[in-house]
């Protein structure tokens, strides 16, 4: 037996990005968010995000005390084998940097980034359940299509401007680029247009037949710091928002009614040289009991005869298009929804992606305190996601599923943030006021 390295933990502080004091977290959805009339500016510390998620399994987060062993992990979840199911992750963290407005219309950010992607598409549910653990589910056929999986680490300096383009009484138009520096850290890829494979219980053996292309990085089993040998990259954002602003007699000058946004984000690829491409022959029957655990690389190695050569490959960014709307109930009472959508494909490999998703965030904000509890549907979750946050001064702290985690019996997604930043806020001053 033996465990693939799905150690990575797409989606960033689902819920808080929209919040008009995010800072540099609100970069994440849309660099046009650089411009922000409610601070003057910030000094971002850190922040980090993990998500991860799967069509695959569901677990009831309050069993897993009783999870000890691989079996029981098992039995304390719901199982959902299928010929294409899918797995992806990730992890961000934002380093120090800053964000400060240079006037009314000009606005400018730097920002520093480590993220992690991991996605495992179209991998035959019962053969993944054979090759990571004892298998319970007895013999079975499975032929994957385009079975494709990433997993790449890298590093981000970035560099946001923004200005107000079109701004009168009635409404405002901003828009901003964020150019990347990218540096690569480890990656490894692995692709067959067609691969079967045949589990029998007995005698507990595995036959697979077609083709493998795997690859990794040249330190990618290295035990050295991750970044001790970089390969470099760069990459882009653009964004704009339109904003209606509010112009009744309770409003702040810096208020708006309505107000709604689009950006693409992550353009770009790191490119890596001297990338160990191997293309291995698959047709093969293996007694899995006579295999000792063995991580994803050992295994094929040693089992499977294949071919390797030295290559250079450029490994993409989780291009994405962002859309969000935000309306204004009030001075502190808003509604806002987002939408999230891979501009990457399977076929487009090897690039990393995000989920597609749909995020419905009702919320309430000031000047030090925000809370909001968004609703989510996201790409293999199967179900309604909800969580909650809080922005409190510097420090936020939340996540877009914890609620339905704690009361699901069957969560296929989990995700997680906490940030501390220290801002310096504009104050609002009411429209009809005389100060």
């Amino acid at each position: 037996m033996f465990f693939g390295r799905l150690d990575a933990i797409s989606q960033t502080i689902i819920g808080a990005q929209i919040d008009n004091r995010a800072g540099i977290k609100g970069l994440s959805l849309n660099p046009a968010n650089v411009i922000n009339p409610r601070l003057k500016s910030e000094i971002h510390l850190f922040s980090v995000s993990a998500y991860v998620g799967n069509d695959y399994i569901g677990l009831s987060l309050g069993d897993l005390d009783q999870v000890t062993n691989f079996q029981k992990f098992q039995e304390n979840s719901n199982l959902n084998p299928k010929p294409d199911n899918n797995f992806v992750g990730n992890l961000d963290l934002f380093g120090p940097g800053f964000q400060l407005n240079l006037d009314s219309k000009n606005s400018l950010a730097l920002t520093t980034r480590f993220r992690t992607f991991f996605n495992l598409n179209n991998v035959g549910g019962e053969f993944f359940q054979t090759i990571v653990g004892e298998d319970e589910s007895g013999s079975f056929e499975v032929v994957m299509q385009d079975l494709s999986g990433i997993a790449h680490t890298w590093a981000e300096i970035g560099l946001t401007y923004g200005r107000v383009l079109v701004e009168n009484e009635a409404y405002s138009l901003r828009g901003a680029a964020t150019i990347k520096y990218l540096a690569g850290g480890r990656g490894a890829v692995g692709y067959s247009r067609v691969l079967g494979a045949v589990y029998l219980e007995t005698p507990n053996s595995l036959t697979t037949r077609g083709n493998l292309n795997f690859g990794y990085s040249e330190n990618f089993d290295s035990e050295d710091d991750i970044f001790s040998d970089l390969e470099s990259g760069f990459g882009a954002d653009l964004g704009f928002i339109f904003q209606i602003k509010d112009q009744s007699k309770k409003a702040y000058t810096d208020g708006y009614k309505f107000k709604v946004g689009v950006s693409i984000l992550d353009l770009g690829s790191i490119r890596y040289q001297n990338f160990n491409d191997w293309d291995y022959d698959m047709n093969q029957t293996l007694l899995l009991d006579e295999i000792p655990e063995q991580d994803l690389i050992e295994f094929l190695e040693e089992n499977y005869s294949g071919s390797q050569q030295r290559a250079t490959v450029n490994l993409g960014m989780p291009t994405s298009l962002q859309l969000f709307a935000d309306y204004a109930l009030s001075n502190r009472f808003y509604l806002s929804a987002q939408g999230s959508i891979s501009l990457k494909s399977n076929e487009e490999f090897p690039v990393s992606q995000v989920i597609n998703s749909f995020v419905l965030t009702p919320r309430m904000e000031t000047g030090w305190f925000s809370l909001y509890s968004p609703i989510s549907y996201r790409q293999y979750d199967g179900s309604v996601s909800w969580g909650v946050g809080v922005r409190l001064g510097p420090v936020i702290l939340g996540s877009g599923s914890i609620l339905t985690n704690l009361i699901s019996k069957n969560s296929r997604s989990t995700d997680a943030y906490f940030g501390v930043q220290i801002p310096i806020y504009k104050k609002g001053v009411k429209a009809n006021s005389t100060l």
